[in-house]
């Protein structure tokens, strides 16, 4: 796997605070360190076992994380990380509202009705 004086690790387990798995988390670090590149070299760099790094790039691509080429041998790079971050706290954001507007709803109804909450 690709390290930084040794922070290559520490940087992909930050990845898993927005919700990657651990090969998800290599592979993208990877991606982000090294730009466009190949499949078939990336399960080497990435510390992702070969058989597994197909799958990991199809989540990741299903993720909207890294674009992909049509071209054989297949290619793919790293969608930029503040731009998913920011995907990934707005996406968080409306469901915290959609939240909180349930429990206005729910908060309503209850103040209208003499009803027990029971969860």
């Amino acid at each position: 796997m690709f390290t930084i004086n040794g922070n290559g690790k520490e940087i992909a387990e930050l990845f898993k605070k927005f919700g990657l798995t651990e090969y998800e988390s290599r592979v993208y670090f990877t991606l982000q360190v090294s730009g466009k590149t190949r499949v078939g070299k990336l399960w080497v760099s990435a510390g992702v076992p070969q058989s597994k790094v197909y799958n990991t790039i199809q989540i990741l691509s299903t993720k909207g994380l890294i674009e992909t080429t049509n071209l054989s041998p297949l290619e793919i790079r790293a969608k930029p990380f503040l731009r998913f971050a920011n995907e990934y706290l707005t996406d968080r954001k409306c469901s915290l509202y959609e939240i909180q507007e349930k429990i206005d709803n729910y908060k309503e109804v209850t103040k209208n009705r003499a009803v027990k909450v029971i969860i």
